[in-house]
């Protein structure tokens, strides 16, 4: 979250020395994260830092965490995008956008939005994360107490309120109309400011996140000095946009890598409102119909799915090379009509169960002998789709793919 002009300079478009000053970065310079409580009057190194990992395990709903009234909040449209060195903060026309309920301590007023993001899709920029995944980008919506000076905010636990939107990439164009005109905005150097003509607004850009489902911890600032001064919401469902659109960010402003780590919790409590679904290892799917649907698997607890070593893949015949030291394989008992010991319906698949220690399979350049434990199967929605199967060869898939489970 950036709010050095707002809070600790009183100025929003001049940079000017102050407190920690401009005398940070998040690379390439002597005060990068690790060293921002190195700077005079930070508080960085302090126990009550943001952003944070949400461990959806050990989040707790929070009854009072009911639905936020927004005041002019998405009627007012984008007044300018400013490139401020550490990232593009964007204002609004006028200044009567207010927002209350969620469980906040009063009514606050809404200053400005800005972002965080990485370099690539390979390295995503999120400042939150959950279960360890970081998402792309990370938009943050920064509100002041109403009725407080600069001062009493800084000064107070709750004085400043976040709201924090996930954002995803899709191939899905039609998703991403409002982001492709901010994108075509987008500041390319450190102090340029553009005008906005258009009624771009907020709401545009939120498009139908679901508003009611969110967690809620009590956090800082993300740039120096890192005041703890602020209630954080962070929204459960991620904004979509073209993930080409994501790419015009690092590439048109020269900002990358424009976040700050993640930091401990320190004992401190992350709740959720009654709205947001709290993890369980068998909720996930494939179809929407659950929770957690593929594109949200990496954010159920223990979760790998959004490691680089993946599967299935796309074989590419082209670029497929030879292993001479992948010879044949040998089957043991593959052939044997009794060791099937039962039949599964897992709700996600049907998996056959065999019997222990029997099948085996070696060879093939695995290095060790496996014992099959079960096999299931993957298929399409009918008989004639035929990207049922998993995998794919040339981008070409079958009906249907069966999978064998081994352990040696």
């Amino acid at each position: 979250m950036y709010l050095p002009f707002l809070l600790l300079c009183l100025s929003l478009g001049v940079v000017k020395k102050c407190a920690a000053g401009e005398n940070w970065c998040y690379t390439g310079c002597e005060h990068t994260p690790t060293h921002w409580g190195d700077l005079p009057g930070s508080f960085c190194g302090e126990k009550r830092q943001s952003p944070i990992d949400i461990v959806t395990s050990q989040v707790q709903t929070d009854p009072n965490l009911l639905n936020f009234t927004f005041t002019n909040f998405f009627s007012q449209h984008v007044k300018s995008l400013t490139n401020n060195g550490h990232t593009v903060k964007c204002t609004l026309e006028g200044n009567t956008a207010e927002i209350n309920g969620g469980g906040l301590n009063g009514t606050y007023s809404l200053d400005h939005f800005h972002f965080h993001w990485g370099d690539t899709e390979q390295l995503p920029g999120s400042e939150h994360s959950i279960n360890g995944y970081r998402y792309p980008m990370e938009m943050h919506i920064v509100t002041v107490k109403k009725g407080l000076t600069l001062d009493q905010a800084l000064a107070s636990s709750d004085g400043v309120a976040v709201l924090g939107f996930f954002i995803d990439a899709t191939d899905n164009g039609n998703m991403s109309r409002p982001w492709g005109e901010l994108t075509s905005l987008l500041p390319n150097s450190t102090g340029h400011e553009t005008t906005v003509n258009s009624s771009l607004s907020i709401n545009d850009l939120i498009g139908n996140v679901d508003l009611t489902k969110f967690y809620r911890y009590m956090g800082s600032l993300t740039t120096p000095n890192c005041t703890e001064a602020v209630v954080w919401t962070v929204f459960y469902e991620p904004i979509k946009i073209n993930r080409n659109l994501i790419k015009q960010f690092p590439t048109k402003t020269r900002l990358t890598n424009i976040y700050r780590p993640t930091q401990d919790l320190n004992q401190r409590k992350v709740v959720a409102s009654p709205a947001t679904p709290l993890a369980k290892s068998d909720s996930w799917c494939y179809e929407d119909h659950c929770d957690y649907t593929v594109s949200q698997w990496p954010l159920l607890p223990q979760s790998y799915c959004a490691g680089a070593r993946q599967s299935p893949i796309n074989i590419d015949t082209q670029k497929a090379v030879v292993n001479e030291l992948l010879g044949p394989f040998t089957y043991t008992n593959f052939n044997n009509k009794n060791i099937i010991k039962s039949f599964v319906n897992t709700g996600h698949s049907v998996q056959g169960v065999l019997k222990e220690d029997i099948v085996e399979v070696s060879g093939g350049g695995l290095g060790y002998v496996y014992s099959t434990v079960q096999f299931h199967l993957h298929w399409g929605s009918s008989p004639r789709d035929s990207m049922g199967s998993e995998h794919t060869v040339n981008s070409k898939g079958y009906p249907m793919e069966v999978d064998t489970n081994t352990k040696y």
